[in-house]
């Protein structure tokens, strides 16, 4: 994608720069995430990515300026000398990099694999289940293998060893999905929830069994059903849970 437009008559360069996670287009993504996946440092991130993104190159220096060059929709390249200080306000466009954000995004396939959705509808509460398990233990592990599971699960029978940059985007697609979650169903998914591998599976049982309402012949048809449709359901039990307790801490 072209980002770069000039202005002869104003001897203006403009970049058009995404504003977030969800603009950027498959190939972008698997860029960025491979940028982010080459070096910690956020400021390092962001060069990189913008260079990638918009085709820019430092030239050599001159003076106190780089001359650089870009491509742009009026001509195949534009060259402009960049003063150093402007490059700190250019990257703060990007910053957006240095967080997962809410919008789950994911490249649509790896290794040949194709992924499920995004915001997991149509998915198998289930699998939701086995993927924040998997997440939890990653949180705890930092264990490439509980990664690996991760994906095989996000993309169904991927299997191999993955690359930093695959990793990278396994783990903050479930990040943005667990962000998306927490603002659709608010009252289910509060801070502190998760921790020990123990308290996990507590945090499992519990949600299948405020849906099967304690009836274990119930359990298989639960675990079936859209990953949407059972949170929506644990969402309203805890909606209904809090405003009793509202109500006799009321009466105490």
């Amino acid at each position: 994608m072209i980002r770069a437009t000039f202005s002869a008559k104003d001897n203006k360069l403009n970049l058009t720069l995404p504003t977030c996670w969800g603009e950027l287009s498959d190939d972008e993504l698997c860029m960025v995430l491979r940028c982010k996946a080459r070096s910690e440092e956020p400021w390092r991130q962001r060069l990189a990515v913008l260079l990638h993104l918009t085709g820019l190159k430092f030239i050599r220096r001159a003076g106190r300026h780089w001359v650089c060059s870009v491509p742009t929709h009026e001509q195949k390249t534009q060259r402009f000398n960049l003063d150093p200080e402007l490059l700190p306000s250019i990257l703060e466009n990007i910053q957006w990099l240095d967080e997962p954000g809410g919008h789950p995004v994911r490249p649509d396939r790896l290794r040949g694999v194709t992924a499920m959705s995004a915001t997991l509808h149509g998915v198998a509460f289930g699998t939701y289940l086995q993927c924040e398990n998997c997440y939890q233990g990653i949180l705890q592990s930092r264990s490439e293998d509980a990664v690996a599971h991760l994906a095989s699960l996000l993309y169904p029978g991927m299997k191999g060893r993955m690359e930093m940059w695959e990793q990278l985007g396994v783990i903050q697609w479930w990040a943005q999905v667990k962000t998306m979650f927490s603002a659709q169903w608010p009252n289910f998914f509060k801070p502190g929830d998760g921790g020990s591998a123990a308290v996990m599976v507590d945090v499992m049982n519990n949600q299948i069994r405020a849906l099967t309402g304690g009836d274990v012949t119930k359990e298989e048809e639960i675990l079936h059903i859209d990953t949407w449709r059972a949170l929506t359901e644990l969402d309203a039990k805890a909606k209904e849970a809090d405003e009793f307790n509202q109500k006799m801490k009321m009466k105490k």
